[in-house]
């Protein structure tokens, strides 16, 4: 330690720091210019170990069109390094070439293996912004999407199953104070949780969050599916953000998802179902297999790391349980009519979730999907992450485009 000079010491302090940043996913804007700066001045011949936050900052300058090839290259200071991806190039031509054809103002699929938190493709558009990386940037409301962290929460820490009965007075699809009220009349009715999950059912959620989770519940389920959380990537993920009210009606908006403030983006949305579909672990994403100095050095590679336990595996057993009731008789049956007797997708298990809210302006009407699929055959699985952002005529949905990604993928995978 004697021999060692300043120099030195103070890139091993900038590795170890980095390597903190990396993994924890903190430190997204100043922090990350400032190692990135302390990187290019202080690199030398004899140390050579990447942070995952020098690595997310470099990338920021990389075109959207380059980062899902499968291999680029890109500078930091005067170095040049080949990254390559964990994309599956041929899904990923295909969903690019869906979204050539799409209308709406923006739209992002990310498709993840939940087992290694590899991402497998990301594609979509912003028409306001259009080299934005949509996948990681954009937040839309995640709507009916919080009823996975509501129905986690009465499933893990109140022991609720599927089949518990609820009730609930008026519209399925409203959400009025007196419909949270608790007293049953003639007009009641009467549904398990399965169904109401499946149908999305605002009222039962409502009252679940008011007279179950609370707010203290509802934030701490929410935390643990990521909301509040940086996500730590190789790209910059924006927060999702979660505001929960004090008073019974704002708990009841964020318990079933009917408000615009609760967000989420489609890295975001894919890592909910793969944590489901992965025995309640959300694995760390990905989208770096290595990267590799000119000379052949590595200097970065992809570890497969336990990111959170969002909820046990009985929890998540029983998660999936309510997503594949969407499929079959929920509000995503539509999309996957038929997919029994499909000769690809007939193999599979499927769930999701839908959501659906329209902008403040009413301009926007976001449509977003969130699922699983997995092999009866050979156990593999696929989580994927979309949402739509339709404008005037509403185009293709959400879960059409999951459907449309799940065929494919395991169609490629029998090739």
């Amino acid at each position: 330690m004697k021999n060692m000079n300043s120099k030195a010491i103070a890139l091993i302090f900038l590795i170890v720091l980095g390597g903190f940043w990396g993994l924890s996913g903190r430190g997204l804007c100043g922090e990350e210019g400032q190692l990135l700066d302390n990187w290019v001045s202080n690199s030398d011949d004899s140390l050579h170990v990447l942070p995952q936050g020098v690595l997310r900052r470099a990338l920021d300058s990389v075109p959207t069109t380059e980062l899902t090839k499968r291999q680029f290259s890109f500078f930091i200071g005067s170095r040049q390094y080949v990254a390559t991806t964990t994309i599956n190039q041929s899904l990923q031509a295909y969903l690019d070439s869906l979204f050539e054809k799409a209308l709406g103002a923006a739209s992002a699929v990310v498709c993840i293996d939940p087992i290694s938190g590899r991402v497998i493709a990301m594609s979509g558009f912003d028409r306001d912004i259009p080299y934005t990386k949509v996948w990681t940037d954009r937040l839309v409301p995640s709507a009916s999407l919080f009823k996975i962290v509501t129905a986690a929460g009465v499933m893990e820490l109140y022991s609720m199953t599927p089949d518990t009965t609820l009730y609930f007075n008026g519209g399925r699809h409203t959400l009025y104070k007196y419909q949270l009220k608790s007293e049953k009349t003639k007009y009641t009715t009467a549904v398990t949780l399965k169904e109401a999950f499946a149908l999305s059912i605002n009222p039962i959620f409502g009252k679940l969050g008011i007279n179950y989770l609370k707010e203290h519940g509802l934030m701490e389920m929410a935390k643990r599916f990521l909301w509040q959380t940086p996500i730590p990537f190789e790209l910059k993920v924006a927060v999702s953000p979660v505001k929960i009210g004090t008073d019974d009606f704002g708990i009841a908006e964020v318990a079933s998802g009917f408000n615009r403030e609760t967000r989420v983006t489609a890295l975001h949305e894919a890592l909910i179902s793969a944590g489901i579909a992965n025995s309640g672990v959300i694995m760390a994403p990905s989208f770096i297999d290595m990267v590799v100095e000119k000379g052949g050095e590595i200097v970065y590679q992809d570890k497969f790391y336990p990111l959170v336990r969002a909820v046990n595996p009985r929890t998540a057993s029983l998660l999936r349980t309510l997503m594949e009731e969407t499929v079959k008789t929920g509000t995503a049956k539509r999309a996957f009519r038929g997919w029994q007797q499909d000769e690809i997708l007939k193999d599979l298990v499927i769930g999701g979730k839908t959501g659906t809210i329209d902008s403040h302006d009413h301009r926007l009407r976001y449509d977003l999907f969130s699922g699983f699929a997995c092999s009866n055959i050979n156990g593999r699985c696929l989580a994927v992450g979309v949402f739509v952002a339709h404008e005037g005529v509403l185009g293709r949905r959400s879960a059409s485009y999951a459907r449309l990604a799940f065929k494919k993928y395991f169609e490629l995978m029998q090739e």
